[in-house]
């Protein structure tokens, strides 16, 4: 198959993760490897003209930069609640013609996110452009908070790009029953669950062969735990360091390491920060709390073995590789219902599974998770060497390879369906779009 891959993670990463690169890139490089040829249109910081680059045996072209109109809008964006504007639609819908036309003709379309990427390619069809079939791969929700719970924000990107597309590529169960609330109303059940399918997402191979060295042979320390994630609101940081003082541990001599940075510009956010870790250090005299920063993946692998848990309270997330990371590194896990990737938890008995935002169930299930009279960590220690072959990207790969083909039309042999379930109910998937984007980044989630 000749494939265009049009995604916005793949330049960043590649920046991010230096000349192996990141997940995407080495994704597309193992499709490639299976006979393929990807070729890959994304965005670079670096220039604002339209190049291309060789980047292994993926031919990278890269879209015009323009910072009032940029190709990518973030959902922090004062953009965002334009980003569906005709004039950008059509600008970037025309240069993804003009790439198109240049590299093509093109078996597929892989679209690795539904806004903007889906929502570029599905606009660009419904022009009348001559856009190949197109396989919707979903790695992200975009969305804001309201009294500390998720209130999507993208749902006429989400349903132009559902329309037009031959595939849908959830990374995670939880995602996959999001799109069922979405669009259940809209399509009979077996059409529905013909069209969505879950493939969760590749590991770094940094991170699979750490994974494949024996998890005992760095001995974690007894009463440390690390928090991995990010200092925003989505990702529980404020949780985490309020659920401390709750906490037996904290009354010894534990630590508590703070993997992450700032991510967004909120001023209110990081004095609330500031005012919190103050607060917890006062009420931890006993603890150490360790804040670490953004740290290499290198680190991040030998935070992971020197805790004794690994706590991602995340309010909302479509997967989190930072938890599978966890596992695979043979470490037992708290996360929140809100996480995709719980379903490994729920599935393997390695960690606890909490409600997102409430620090005091967090706080003792952070004890739970690291009393020896619990079988998580056993668990996590055995498993996770075992799940590994799951998460490389030749694997997912070879997944994508068949949806792939399947969204080309290149199978027609009939398939089983999986029927979708909500896991949530459905009017807590709004659609919210009355406030203002200056309105919207104030949110903050309550206690």
């Amino acid at each position: 198959m000749k494939i265009a891959l049009l995604s916005r993670w793949f330049w960043e990463e590649n920046r991010r993760f230096g000349a192996e690169g990141g997940p995407v890139r080495q994704l597309a490089e193992a499709v490639a490897a299976r006979g393929h040829e990807v070729v890959v249109l994304s965005q670079s910081p670096e220039t604002r003209k339209l190049r291309k680059d060789k980047i292994g045996e993926l031919e990278t072209w890269l879209t015009p930069r323009d910072k009032k109109r940029s190709f990518v809008v973030g959902w922090r964006d004062k953009l965002a609640k334009k980003t569906y504007h005709y004039r950008k639609l059509h600008t970037d819908a025309h240069a993804l013609d003009d790439f198109l036309k240049r590299r093509g003709p093109f078996d597929v379309l892989w679209a690795q996110t539904e806004s903007p990427d889906g929502l570029i390619a599905g606009f660009a069809k419904q022009l009348g452009i001559n856009v190949p079939p197109i396989l919707v791969q979903i790695q992200a929700l975009r969305y804001r908070f309201e009294k500390g719970a998720p209130v999507f924000t993208d749902k006429p990107a989400l349903m132009l790009a559902f329309r037009q597309a031959t595939r849908i590529i959830a990374n995670s169960e939880m995602i996959a029953g999001y799109l069922g609330a979405y669009t259940g109303p809209s399509l009979p059940p077996d059409e529905l669950a013909a069209k969505v399918r879950v493939t969760y997402p590749n590991l770094s191979r940094q991170f699979v062969e750490a994974a494949m060295e024996d998890p005992n042979h760095v001995e974690p320390r007894v009463d440390r735990v690390l928090f991995l994630g990010a200092l925003n609101q989505g990702k529980g940081a404020m949780v985490f360091l309020k659920a401390l003082p709750k906490t037996e541990m904290s009354k010894r001599s534990a630590v508590f390491a703070v993997i992450g940075d700032f991510t967004e510009d909120n001023k209110v956010f990081a004095q609330r920060w500031e005012a919190q870790k103050e607060a917890t250090r006062v009420a931890t005299l006993g603890a150490r709390i360790e804040y670490l920063g953004k740290v290499s993946p290198e680190e991040v692998i030998r935070q992971i073995r020197l805790a004794q848990a690994v706590v991602v309270p995340s309010l909302f997330d479509a997967f989190n590789r930072g938890l599978t990371e966890a596992l695979l590194l043979g470490r037992p896990v708290v996360t929140t219902d809100r996480v995709g990737a719980a379903a490994l938890i729920h599935a393997h008995q390695c960690g606890i599974v909490v409600p997102p935002n409430d620090p005091d169930t967090l706080g003792h299930a952070i004890d739970a998770v690291t009393s020896p009279l619990v079988p998580f960590a056993h668990n996590a220690a055995h498993i996770g060497p075992q799940l590994v072959p799951e998460f490389t990207p030749e694997a997912i790969a070879a997944r994508m390879e068949h949806n792939l083909a399947r969204a080309a039309g290149l199978l027609t042999h009939p398939e089983g369906l999986e029927p979708l379930h909500t896991p949530y109910e459905e009017e807590e998937v709004q659609e919210v779009y009355e406030q203002e984007p200056e309105q919207e980044q104030k949110q903050e989630p309550e206690a």
